[in-house]
C-alpha cells in the first residue's frame, strides 16, 4: 500500500515550492509554528491537512493484516480441547468466530482442519469456504499443527494463520488464540490399579471420583495432577460434576486374555498359558524361518 503514497507526497511537495523559495527544514514543525502565530485566526491549511493523510495513510499501510484482501491459509485445530466450553461457547466456536471474517474476504484460500490427520479443503475463494469452517467439529485425538501448515502451504502459497487453544506452531504469519486456563478436571491416566486426575486450571480443585461404583476424593494442584492407587486391576472411572470438558471425564482399564493360535508343541502351549493366553485367532505362533510378511500379528 506504501505506492498510494506517492500522489499525496507530490502534492505536499508542489504545495511546498509554490509557498516561496525560502528553505524550511522539518516541515511539521514550521507548520506548527505557523499555526501557534495564527492561534487565534484559525485557518484550514491544506499543506497540514495533506500531512495528516499521509501519516494515516502510511499507519494504514503498515497494519497487520493488511486492508487490502490477499490469499490465506487457514489453519483451525480441531483437537479435542477445542470442545471445552468457556462461558457457555466451546473454543471451536470462539475460533470459528475470529477466523471466519479473514476467510470470506479472501479472494483464495485454504482451510486446513488440524486434528490427529490433517484435512484440507481448497482452493477456492473463502466465501465458498464458509460453509466448511462452520461445519468443522472438534475431534477425539491431538492437533497435528505442523502437518496442517505443511499441507495448507503445499496446496497455496500464502500467508498462514493458525487458530488454537494452545501456542502457535513456528514459521506461521498469523495467530488466532482462544482458550484459557479453565477450570477443567480430566482422568489423564490409566493402568491397572491406578488412576491420575489431572487440573488444567489455575487454581487448586477437589476432584470426587467414582470407581466402580465408589466415591473418592482427593485434592488436585493447579495445572498438576494427583493419583488414585489402590484401585481393581480392571475398572471403570468417572468424574463427577461439570467442568469445561466432558470428554475426559470417563476413563477405564481392562485386561482380555489374548486368542494365540499355536503349533502342536507342548512346551508352547504350557508357556502361553502361565502368560495367561487363550486359544484363539488374534495372534499366530510359527516355529521356523518367515516365508514372507505375515497377514496378521505372528
Amino acid at each position: 500500500m506504501l505506492w498510494l503514497l506517492l500522489p499525496v507526497l507530490f502534492l505536499i511537495y508542489v504545495l511546498y515550492r509554490r509557498g516561496g523559495p525560502r528553505p524550511r527544514p522539518w516541515a511539521g514543525v514550521w507548520l506548527w509554528r505557523r499555526g501557534r502565530a495564527r492561534r487565534f485566526r484559525p485557518r484550514l491549511d491544506l499543506r497540514l491537512l495533506l500531512l495528516l493523510l499521509a501519516g494515516a495513510a502510511l499507519v494504514l499501510a503498515l497494519e497487520d493484516p493488511p486492508l487490502l484482501p490477499s490469499p490465506l491459509v487457514l489453519v483451525v485445530d480441531a483437537s479435542a480441547s477445542m470442545a471445552a466450553k468457556e462461558r457457555g461457547r466451546t473454543r471451536l466456536d470462539l475460533a470459528k468466530e475470529k477466523a471466519l471474517p479473514l476467510l470470506e474476504r479472501a479472494p483464495e484460500a485454504v482451510l486446513v482442519a488440524a486434528g490427529e490427520t490433517p484435512m484440507a479443503f481448497g482452493p477456492a475463494p473463502g466465501v465458498a469456504l464458509r460453509g466448511r469452517l462452520l461445519a468443522l467439529e472438534a475431534e477425539g485425538g491431538g492437533a497435528d499443527l505442523e502437518g496442517g501448515v505443511a499441507l495448507g502451504r503445499r496446496l497455496l502459497k500464502a500467508p498462514v494463520v493458525v487458530a488454537t487453544d494452545g501456542p502457535p506452531p513456528p514459521g506461521v504469519e498469523g495467530y488466532l488464540g482462544v482458550g484459557s486456563g479453565a477450570e477443567n478436571l480430566g482422568l489423564v491416566a490409566v493402568a491397572g490399579g491406578f488412576l491420575a486426575v489431572g487440573n488444567g486450571g489455575f487454581s487448586p480443585r477437589t476432584a470426587r471420583v467414582l470407581v466402580e461404583g465408589r466415591p473418592y476424593t482427593l485434592p488436585v494442584p493447579p495445572r498438576g495432577y494427583a493419583r488414585l492407587e489402590g484401585l481393581p486391576q480392571t475398572f471403570t472411572a468417572r468424574l463427577l460434576g461439570e467442568d469445561a470438558l466432558a470428554l475426559d471425564d470417563t476413563a477405564g482399564f481392562a485386561l482380555r486374555p489374548l486368542g494365540v493360535r499355536l503349533p502342536e508343541e507342548p512346551a508352547l502351549k504350557r508357556l502361553f498359558a502361565l502368560l495367561g493366553a487363550r486359544p484363539g485367532e488374534e495372534v499366530r505362533v510359527a516355529v521356523g524361518s518367515p516365508e514372507g510378511a505375515p497377514e496378521r500379528p505372528t
